[in-house]
């Protein structure tokens, strides 16, 4: 029985659809012997998407979507190469350059706090105070060196090599590329030390504890996925936002979700505009966030991620939200 030319044209155009993958490729050199560099860490950051470089140096990274997540290029000894958002195609040939160990400006005077003081207020603000946050270990955190300044009343980490963190409640071990860490304290007339803020930065990278997840690690992620920033992007990327249970609020008052967030589509990324300095967000009636956006908005890619991540402040329950809550960019919520 032959087919009409109608469906077997839409045929082939389903199958393409399903197959077609963004590819990203190189090769990783020594900068000063331009040898080939085996067994470099290639990911897209935030993701499960990566491998590592073989003998020749050479690597390849297949995504079935479009990313605005950066390329990371890592390797120890050496300074991490970063490729802006929506990298793909051949990248040619990539130089390291060995890593230039230089003392921290930021170190001016005595440290009066002690480690297990400054390692404790690191794991709550970096880690977060979430039920997730409770079932995750640094496994590595003779790595992290930390620093209180008591003229500037802010308490500063670092890291030379990636933070390993076991999330049990998740099922993942994150290698987390710490770049910046700070916390900002007010002292009381009393002595007692409140946070006014948590600014970290980093580029991470998700590894699945077992092949097949548990039952148990994949009811957490859903509980924990709902409600969350990955949630309310993925949303507003495919105008959604009502019928995945988030209401939106200016000066107190509900108000229709686009009249205030403007969107466009441009190639295969969203366009996120916002007119108000400041809406609150309501999920499911229960849980209060807010979010602000700098003039030149931002871009949501296929897998919900948001660019520039420093363009967009969340505060409330998703302000609160931190490493242990986070999940890689590719996660599918079914």
């Amino acid at each position: 029985m032959r087919q009409p030319i109608g469906i077997l044209i839409l045929l082939i155009l389903m199958s393409y659809g399903s197959w077609a993958q963004f590819t990203t490729a190189g090769y990783v050199l020594d900068s000063f012997s331009k040898e080939p560099l085996e067994g470099v860490s290639v990911f897209f950051d935030g993701t499960t998407i990566g491998t590592i470089t073989n003998e020749k140096g050479y690597f390849e990274i297949s995504s079935q979507k479009s990313l605005t997540a950066s390329l990371i290029i890592s390797y120890i000894g050496f300074e991490t190469k970063v490729f802006d958002g929506g990298t793909s195609g051949s990248l040619g040939t990539i130089l390291l350059t060995e890593k230039v160990v230089q003392l921290d400006g930021v170190i001016v005077g005595p440290d009066t706090w002690s480690r297990q003081k400054k390692i404790a207020i690191f794991r709550r603000e970096f880690l977060g105070k979430t039920i997730a946050a409770h079932e995750c270990k640094i496994q590595n955190e003779d790595d992290i060196r930390l620093y209180y300044n008591s003229e500037k009343q802010k308490l500063y980490a670092y890291a030379n090599e990636p933070i390993r963190i076991l999330n049990k409640h998740l099922g993942y071990l994150i290698s987390y590329n710490l770049q910046d860490f700070e916390v900002g304290f007010s002292i009381s007339p009393s002595g007692l030390e409140f946070v006014d803020f948590t600014s970290y930065s980093g580029v991470s990278f998700f590894t699945e504890l077992k092949d097949k997840p548990k039952k148990k690690h994949i009811k957490n992620r859903g509980q924990v996925y709902l409600g969350s920033i990955l949630h309310f992007m993925r949303s507003l990327r495919i105008k959604q936002l009502r019928q995945e249970k988030f209401k939106i609020f200016k000066n107190r008052f509900e108000v229709a979700p686009y009249t205030e967030i403007k969107i466009a589509y441009v190639d295969k990324f969203t366009q996120i505009s916002i007119l108000a300095e400041r809406l609150d967000i309501l999920y499911n009636d229960t849980e209060q966030s807010s979010i602000s956006v700098k003039a030149e908005g931002f871009l949501i890619d296929e897998y919900g991620n948001h660019m520039p991540p420093q363009g967009v402040l969340f505060g409330g329950k998703m302000g609160t939200q931190r490493v242990a809550n986070m999940f890689p960019l590719n996660y599918d919520f079914k």
